[in-house]
């Protein structure tokens, strides 16, 4: 970007927000200048104050909407509830946003976040640095590549995300439907079914048996499982849990023509002989005898979470000079595969994607109300 920058205030000096306010201090991001926060008691002026750096720190984001000379683009890391108004408030004065995620709590508040960006014509990126992880690179290259074929079967298994009575208990909003508008698949999940939609598209429809408290002493869901129909008679299994003690991270990605099974950081990549299909129709013995299977190992190093390398995209992309790694329009699918489960588990059957947005709110109020 050449000493380029653009002038960004950041919304948000949480856990997620100090990482990004130190990283752009440290001149780790490069083309982005902090120069306003929002900070809403005096320990996070102090901390921000701490920096060393001309930063205008306003107590309420109204505040920063009222001064908006101060930035060119907004980041907002606030609670999930707060975004599509921050957002909006941002695209409304002309500025670029950089969102966490998710968009929202539900699709209707994607939606708007996404027609807002549109109508200003700014850029709206979202925080799904999981993108690049060059696990996820690799698979993404091999399915564009169709190396597999046609895709017959996926199921994916995530405990990695083991969380405490301590950790729900962190912040007045966290683990509720009035809140956070649910629990893990809102939550941790969103990176996950961001992975998922962006390597397989989005299902034509689901049934999701969600475990409300299955750990914890609250309403809204620390485990699930999700089975998805695709076209074609793709079949998906997706189970998350945040109960768990033994770390797993678990997807197999079965096709006629190959196989991907990745373990944590480990890539087994199975090739077939032949198309699988094709044989089991024309082979003239019982089994596998006559069909054989090349696998390849790939292992990848653990890497430092890419929030700088996705800050910097952001920044480029303000400048033209690349697109988004995460174009925050995208979003909108995560939180319709998370309404979409709940609205099956409070329904007990099966559903139709897109779902009616409208009935959502409505089913989601009902449960805000019983909390």
């Amino acid at each position: 970007m050449n000493g380029k920058y653009i002038r960004t205030a950041l919304i948000g000096i949480g856990v997620m927000g100090k990482k990004y306010a130190k990283m752009i201090c440290d001149g780790e991001v490069k083309g982005i200048m902090l120069t306003a926060v929002v900070c809403r008691n005096s320990d996070a002026a102090k901390w921000v104050k701490a920096l060393g750096r001309d930063i205008k720190i306003f107590e309420s984001a109204e505040k920063l909407f009222e001064n908006p000379d101060y930035y060119d683009a907004v980041i907002i890391a606030t609670p999930h509830k707060s975004h599509p108004q921050l957002a909006n408030n941002a695209f409304e004065l002309g500025k670029h946003v950089m969102c966490d995620k998710p968009a929202g709590i539900s699709v209707s508040d994607a939606v708007k976040m996404s027609k807002a960006a549109e109508k200003s014509n700014k850029i709206y990126a979202m925080m799904f640095h999981q993108r690049l992880y060059p696990k996820h690179i690799k698979i993404k290259e091999i399915l564009n590549e169709g190396r597999l074929g046609d895709l017959k079967r996926i199921m994916l298994v995530n405990s990695r995300y083991l969380r405490t009575s301590h950790y729900h208990k962190s912040g007045s909003w966290r683990s509720s439907w009035s809140g956070e508008g649910g629990g893990a698949l809102i939550n941790q999940g969103q990176h996950i079914l961001d992975i998922w939609q962006w390597l397989f598209d989005m299902p034509q429809s689901l049934y999701a048996d969600i475990c409300f408290g299955k750990y914890n002493d609250f309403k809204v869901d620390d485990e699930l499982t999700i089975q998805m129909r695709y076209k074609n008679n793709l079949t998906a299994v997706f189970m998350l849990t945040t109960g768990e003690a033994v770390h797993q991270e678990r997807l197999e990605i079965v096709g006629n023509k190959g196989k991907i099974l990745l373990e944590d950081d480990t890539l087994h990549i199975y090739s077939y002989s032949e198309n699988c299909d094709d044989y089991i129709k024309t082979a003239k013995v019982n089994s596998r005898e006559n069909l054989s299977i090349n696998e390849e190992i790939i292992k990848f190093d653990k890497i430092e979470e890419p929030y700088a390398q996705m800050l910097e995209n952001f920044a480029g992309a303000v400048f033209g000079e690349n697109t988004l790694i995460a174009d925050g329009r995208n979003a909108v699918n995560p939180i319709m595969l998370t309404n979409a489960a709940y609205y099956s588990a409070w329904k007990g059957e099966a559903v139709k994607l897109p779902i009616d947005a409208d009935e959502y709110d409505r089913m989601l109020a009902a449960h805000c109300e019983q909390e």
